[in-house]
């Protein structure tokens, strides 16, 4: 009897460790919905009607952005918003909703087309800046 009560309260004991487990490492990524610590300054605007009749109501645009370390921008997508971003200093992270997160460092650029679905993270020590040229609604 003792050896059966052992081997039960082993497997409920296995049962309970299983339910609970999860990798090592594995965190649940809950995306940001409004920024925090960044600045955004727009240096350039260009209304692109003129140039190109399809693209009426549409701008090219630049701006600088500055996040201090632990701050972030919000989950977005460039759906129609097509942008280039380029890390002027620091180390840039971009996260995606599926928990992947990639660094971009000082002089590392990327597209964000239309299947961009991110936000941007400060997880170093000092500030970062980057450059972001996009088409957009906005001036």
């Amino acid at each position: 009897m003792k050896i059966r009560n052992g081997m039960l309260a082993a497997a409920a004991g296995a049962g309970i460790m299983l339910i609970g487990a999860q990798p090592l490492g594995a965190q649940q990524v809950v995306p940001p919905t409004k920024a925090k610590d960044q600045t955004m300054k727009t240096v350039a605007s260009f209304d692109l009607t003129s140039e190109m009749p399809e693209l009426t109501g549409r701008y090219l645009r630049a701006r600088v952005r500055t996040i201090e370390p632990g701050g972030h921008g919000a989950l977005h997508s460039h759906r129609g918003a097509p942008a280039i971003l380029y890390v002027v200093s620091g180390t840039l992270t971009i996260c995606t909703p599926d928990g992947k997160c990639t660094d971009l460092t000082e002089g590392q650029a990327i597209p964000e087309g239309k299947d961009a679905t991110h936000w941007a993270t400060n997880k170093s020590r000092g500030p970062v800046t980057y450059y972001v040229v996009e088409i957009s609604k906005a001036p």
